[in-house]
């Protein structure tokens, strides 16, 4: 016993295993196979146990209406005696289903008809009782009085083979259940062909699903398609053409349409009808829901990139930066000693070619004095000083400090300023410097008739200043590296106009960004926050 319920919780073990094992596809149409057999099993049994049983009854209330009206017939041929009457009244109660016999008796108890011939002329014992008794053989013998009034006649008796009314039961439901079973395999062939396609259905979605997840172990954020993906101003009849996602798919995902929605339509995306008949089913869900994950997945890695490239970036300018810092200190006096010996022999020695050689020497000298400036500046930057003023003010007085040179150089410098932009705090010195560090580069980009373009507005709750020229253009390939200490493009230069830029406008918590093509021109935009008391 112990070893078959071992054999027994092995084998189903197994079963459950390999069941298990199975792909979801084949579990659904396994499952409405089964489902379907035992339905039309269930089915099939209950039509026709409902359609045998409903004969056999009609077959006994027949049978039982039949020898009542047979005990009543008889009576005037039980009195005026006429045999061939009682024999024709009992071959045709013979027709019906499962008489097995018929005899009729007068009220001496003599046989005066019966269904089988040899048993006229025989006597029984007479019993005026109505009763049925069934014997070992199955046959319900069925005893009635041939009674009129107050006056008996004889006795009808008659036997009901069970077994003849079961194979008559058969016999008339055999066409039935052919033609159940031929309407059930044909249901069969149908169900198998459903269930095949409805599991390719509902499979179809969760394989892309699937091949889609395995694509983020190989860095491809790509989205799970959904097509019954509808549009926001189909459904809502939306005329709102100023939204964001006003005639995009996935409006949910649009960082500024759910805002938006938010404050005209006071509703989330989660209980939009947009968003619910986008998904449609569960399966509809999980693809949304992935494709959502995907995005936040996607922006993260995007901004943990942005974050250790700008770490490395600020941790190689800290590295320069000191390096610049020590270089310079070390350099700075030897230039000073120089600087003073060149006065010392201008001074106190004649000659031509003398003056010439020791002018070289100086004006050198005091450029390298100025690229040591530059370098102890980017290195050891000054903390800012904010102070409330106009930026409006700040950039005119840029302006006037090229404006000469722009003139000279017959360039077209236009000016357009937001006088809406209000008073905010800012260090008036740094951010000058930046302005101009970007203007002196678009000076050196231009040439004769090119133009530069300055403009101030107020976007957003934030500042922008930007600076556009019709120059030369930067390659695309050394973008990523303009606002780098120490590159340039420049025979001459410390290539830290850029980098103190950027530096500085980081330091205000503002963000630059720059466009360019070659020979179309360069565009600056610096974005600062608006910042109070």
């Amino acid at each position: 016993m112990k070893i078959w319920q071992y054999l027994k919780n092995s084998v189903l073990r197994k079963l459950i295993i390999n069941i298990q094992r199975l792909s979801i596809g084949l579990k659904i149409f396994i499952s409405f196979l089964i489902l379907f057999l035992l339905i039309m099993l269930s089915i099939n049994i209950l039509i026709l146990n409902y359609q045998k049983k409903s004969l056999k009854e009609q077959i006994d209330s027949n049978v039982s209406l039949i020898l009542e009206n047979l005990s009543k017939d008889v009576i005037d041929n039980l009195l005026f005696f006429d045999p061939l009457a009682i024999d024709e009244k009992i071959s045709l109660a013979m027709n019906n289903p499962g008489m097995e016999y018929i005899m009729l008796t007068d009220k001496n108890g003599r046989v005066v008809g019966h269904s089988d011939k040899a048993q006229l002329g025989k006597y029984i014992n007479l019993d005026f009782n109505r009763w049925h008794k069934a014997d070992e053989e199955g046959i319900i013998h069925i005893n009635l009085p041939v009674v009129s009034g107050d006056t008996y006649f004889g006795v009808l008796r008659a036997g009901i083979s069970e077994n003849k009314v079961e194979q008559y039961v058969e016999e008339v439901t055999k066409n039935l259940r052919n033609y159940i079973y031929i309407l059930s395999s044909l249901f069969f062939v149908l169900t198998l062909f459903l269930s095949f396609m409805l599991s390719k259905t509902l499979i179809k979605p969760l394989q892309k699903l699937k091949n889609k997840m395995a694509n983020i172990g190989t860095d491809k954020f790509e989205l799970c398609e959904n097509p019954i993906n509808v549009l926001c101003k189909d459904i809502l009849e939306c005329k709102e053409i100023d939204c964001p996602a006003y005639g995009k798919e996935r409006c949910w995902f649009i960082k500024e349409a759910k805002e938006y929605c938010r404050r005209c339509y006071n509703i989330e995306c989660s209980e939009c009808s947009v968003y619910k008949i986008s998904c449609g089913d569960e399966i509809g869900y999980l693809i949304e829901t992935f494709n959502e994950m995907v995005i936040k997945l996607k922006e993260s890695l995007q901004e943990l990139d942005r974050t250790t490239r700008e770490k490395l970036k600020l941790e190689k300018s800290s590295a320069m930066a000191e390096m610049a810092m020590t270089v310079a200190h070390e350099i700075k006096n030897p230039l000073n000693a120089i600087k003073a010996c060149t006065s010392y022999l201008k001074s106190n020695f004649q000659g031509e070619v003398l003056r010439e050689f020791l002018s070289i020497i100086d004006r050198e000298t005091e450029r390298l004095n100025e690229l040591i400036t530059s370098f102890l500046s980017y290195a050891r930057p000054m903390p800012l000083k904010y102070e409330k003023g106009n930026i409006n003010n700040a950039v005119k007085d840029v302006i006037k400090l090229i404006q000469r040179e722009i003139q000279e150089e017959k360039k077209i410098l236009h000016a357009q300023f937001d006088n809406s932009i209000p008073e905010f705090y800012f260090d008036h010195h740094q951010l000058k410097q930046a302005v101009l560090n970007i203007l002196v580069n678009a000076l050196d980009a231009t040439k004769e008739g090119d133009k530069i373009t300055i403009k101030t507005e107020k976007s957003n709750g934030k500042i922008k200043i930007t600076i556009k020229d019709s120059g030369t253009g930067i390659p695309e390939e050394i973008m990523d590296k303009i606002f780098e200490p120490f590159f340039t493009t420049k025979p001459t230069g410390s290539g830290l106009g850029l980098a103190c830029v950027e530096r500085i406008i980081r330091d205000h918590e503002g963000k630059i960004n720059v466009r360019s093509k070659i020979n179309e021109g360069t565009e600056f935009e610096i974005e600062l926050p608006i910042r109070g008391d």
